[in-house]
């Protein structure tokens, strides 16, 4: 193997899962759930798109973990925010018809029971380097960052 396909396989390698699967991810802390969640709202809001109801993921875990054997709770809170810009849809339909499965866009808010008074935001950027795609993960990166803005202190991270 040369050095170079060496290079490129140890880089690889090294690569975790939420990069290679395009996640991303932003601590807020200091931070409270209630004021966190009310800021992504505000911030989805604010651009003018309107949250569908949320997906409660914490909540189906909680209550699926005993079925499963699962009785160590990985979350304190989970939800999953879903909403779409038309005009971004728009341009995502035209670019390729099966970008469909790219919308609605999402973002998740969780805590960890170990984590007391840190708010996470994670959420997967949306794919290609397409006008819509770019024009999605601007969108995305504003309301994780207006949210920040509004619940507290922020560390970003890949």
């Amino acid at each position: 193997m040369s050095r170079a396909l060496l290079a490129i396989a140890l880089f690889l390698a090294g690569i975790t899962a939420s990069q290679a699967d395009g996640i991303r991810h932003l601590a807020i802390t200091p931070g409270r759930y209630a004021d966190a969640r009310e800021a992504l709202v505000d911030a989805i809001e604010t651009e003018g798109l309107v949250p569908a109801p949320p997906s409660r993921f914490g909540d189906m875990l909680a209550r699926t973990g005993p079925a499963l054997e699962q009785t160590t709770p990985v979350y304190q809170d989970a939800e999953v925010l879903h909403f779409c810009s038309a005009r971004i849809a728009w341009t995502f339909a035209r670019e390729n018809p099966l970008n469909v499965a790219q919308c609605p866009l999402s973002m998740a808010i969780y805590t960890l029971p170990a984590e007391a008074g840190t708010v996470h935001l994670a959420w997967r950027e949306a794919h290609g380097d397409s006008p819509a795609s770019q024009a999605a993960n601007a969108l995305l990166e504003r309301i994780a960052r207006q949210t920040v803005d509004n619940a507290g202190r922020s560390s970003l991270g890949r």
